[in-house]
C-alpha cells in the first residue's frame, strides 16, 4: 500500500503527541486484538440493521470494491482466495498490522497506522457483513450488468449460441474465449466497469456453475480475440446498441 497515503506528511510536533498516547495504551493494556474485536462487533451490529434492496446492494458492492485502506487492502486480498474462514482472515490482517508496526520507529506513524487499521476494519467489515449475509456470495450477472433486462438478454444470447444450456451450465471448453466476451461487455459498460475482475469472476462462477480462476481470467483478457469472437462482439454491439 502507498506509504504516503497511509502515513501522510511527517511532522515532528506529532511525536510529542504520539508518545503519550502510546504510553497510555500500554498502561491501559488495550492490545490491538481487543480494539479490533470491538470494531468487528460494532460493524456486525450495524450491518444487521441494514435492509438491503437492489439499489443499496449495488451501492455497497461498489463501495466495497473501491475501499482503499490498510485493513481493506489485506482483507480483500485474502478474502479473494476463499480458502480461509473469517477468523483466519482477521488473523492474517492482524499479522500484516504487526509486521508493519514493527518496522516503525516514529510514534506518530504508529498511532496513524493503528487509527487507519481500526477505522478501516470497521467500514470494511460493515460492508462485508451486510453483503456476505444477504447477497455477496450469491452475486450474479444481474447484479453487475447495467440495465434492468441486460442479464436476461445476454443469457438468452448465450443460450442461443450454445455457450450455455437452459440451466446456465457452461457448454464450451474454451473458457478464455468466454472470459473475453465478458471483458468486452465490461469495456463497453454493459457490465458495470466499477466492479473489479474478482467480482466479475464470482458472478460468472455463480451464474454458470463452474470455476474461473483469477490466473486464467488475467491471461485470457491479454490475448487477441479470434475472428469468431469478433463476430460475437459485433452481434453483442447490435444487441446492446454499443456505439463504436
Amino acid at each position: 500500500m502507498d506509504q504516503k497515503k497511509l502515513y501522510g506528511r511527517w511532522n515532528i510536533w506529532e511525536e510529542f503527541v504520539g508518545y503519550p498516547m502510546m504510553i497510555y495504551y500500554w498502561l491501559k493494556g488495550e492490545k490491538i486484538q481487543k480494539l479490533l474485536q470491538r470494531r468487528i462487533e460494532k460493524a456486525e451490529h450495524k450491518s444487521s440493521k441494514i435492509v438491503l434492496n437492489e439499489k443499496i446492494k449495488n451501492e455497497f458492492l461498489i463501495k466495497y470494491e473501491k475501499l482503499d485502506n490498510f485493513f481493506s487492502f489485506h482483507f480483500k486480498d485474502i478474502d479473494a482466495s476463499r480458502n480461509h474462514n473469517f477468523e483466519e482472515k482477521i488473523q492474517y490482517c492482524l499479522n500484516q498490522y504487526k509486521k508493519e508496526s514493527t518496522s516503525l520507529i516514529s510514534s506518530s506513524n504508529l498511532m496513524k497506522l493503528q487509527g487507519n487499521f481500526l477505522s478501516g476494519a470497521e467500514i470494511t467489515l460493515f460492508l462485508y457483513f451486510a453483503l456476505e449475509r444477504k447477497t455477496k456470495r450469491d452475486i450474479r450477472l444481474s447484479d453487475i450488468m447495467v440495465g434492468e433486462n441486460s442479464s436476461k438478454i445476454f443469457i438468452a444470447f448465450l443460450t442461443g449460441k450454445k455457450f450455455i444450456d437452459e440451466n446456465h451450465n457452461l457448454l464450451v471448453d474454451q473458457k478464455s474465449s468466454f472470459i473475453r466476451i465478458h471483458r468486452f461487455l465490461k469495456d463497453h459498460h454493459i457490465i458495470n466497469p466499477d466492479f473489479q475482475d474478482t467480482t466479475i469472476i464470482e458472478a460468472m462462477e455463480n451464474e454458470y456453475n463452474t470455476n474461473f480462476d483469477k490466473g486464467t481470467f488475467s491471461r485470457a483478457i491479454t490475448v487477441k480475440p479470434s475472428d469468431f469472437e469478433e463476430i460475437i462482439y459485433q452481434e453483442l454491439s447490435k444487441l446492446f446498441n454499443v456505439k463504436s
